[in-house]
């Protein structure tokens, strides 16, 4: 394997979640629709009206309300905000308590076991980086919830040791701020001396995770998940800045397992 950067320098890995270690089970359109029949909705929307108008309120709330709802009522408020936007964008006004109602099913549903899955290799990829003694984090743009309460529902939590949310800290990748805060929380469990290049980053999104992290200094690897169906990428409003096309193709991986590569051929580099 051709090293990006010197990979036996890694003393911690930091990852992305939604899309990266977990997915979700069935299309939130279709959880959304299956909400609005349960909580008997006049002329409840279809998955297929839905998956638009989720998409359109995802990006619209995220634009308005960044690092779900830090500075705007806490993130329950702004999937509230977020949800509602999603009815409107379908065509659907209904009144506050039916609303809530609705929202309360859909909210539930995301604190269950059928709301998410790991994805296949996340835990073995885990399992062997944590048996390498690495310290392995959490560096991501997603509601407290899914750190607090989705990791440890999937069983994945224990492989953590570090943790750097937006919605916690106010900001969000590819801002260079997250990656601060996520080494702060890694030198606790490494030790003062961790520098951002003993630090290697993991993500889907290209532009947050990939670039994001080589400009604040950790090494970074992309993981390419554009051929896997059970992943639906939704913060594509974020642009790219300039790159080298070369290296962003050799640091690009198709499954979890070849950070164990990466890291184990830097051991031998």
């Amino acid at each position: 394997m051709r090293l990006c950067f010197n990979a036996a320098a890694i003393r911690a890995v930091s990852f992305d979640v939604t899309g990266t270690l977990l997915f979700h089970k069935e299309s939130i359109a279709k959880t959304y629709a299956d909400a609005a029949v349960w909580a008997r909705l006049d002329d409840p929307p279809t998955a297929e009206e839905l998956k638009p108008a989720f998409k359109r309120a995802y990006k619209s709330a995220c634009l308005e309300r960044p690092c779900f709802g830090y500075d705007a009522g806490g993130e329950k408020a702004w999937w509230a905000y977020a949800v509602r936007l999603a009815l409107e964008n379908a065509g659907r006004t209904v009144d506050d308590e039916t609303f809530a109602r609705y929202f309360r099913r859909v909210y539930q549903f995301y604190g269950s076991r059928e709301g998410y899955e790991p994805l296949p290799d996340a835990r073995p990829a885990l399992d062997a980086l944590r048996d390498r003694g690495l310290a392995l984090g959490v560096t991501s743009n997603t509601p407290a919830r899914t750190t607090d309460s989705v990791l440890p529902m999937l069983g994945l939590h224990d492989h953590f040791s570090f943790f750097a949310s937006s919605s916690d800290l106010g900001v969000e990748k590819p801002d260079a701020g997250i990656f601060e805060a996520a080494l702060e929380r890694a030198r606790f469990w490494c030790g003062a001396d961790l520098a951002p290049h003993e630090v290697l980053h993991v993500g889907d999104s290209f532009e947050c995770d990939y670039l994001g992290a080589r400009a604040f200094g950790f090494q970074a690897l992309h993981l390419d998940r554009s051929g896997n169906e059970l992943v639906v990428k939704y913060n594509d409003w974020v642009l790219p800045g300039e790159f080298d096309e070369d290296e962003a193709k050799r640091c690009t991986i198709t499954d979890l397992g070849a950070i164990v590569a990466y890291v184990d051929a830097g051991a031998s580099w």
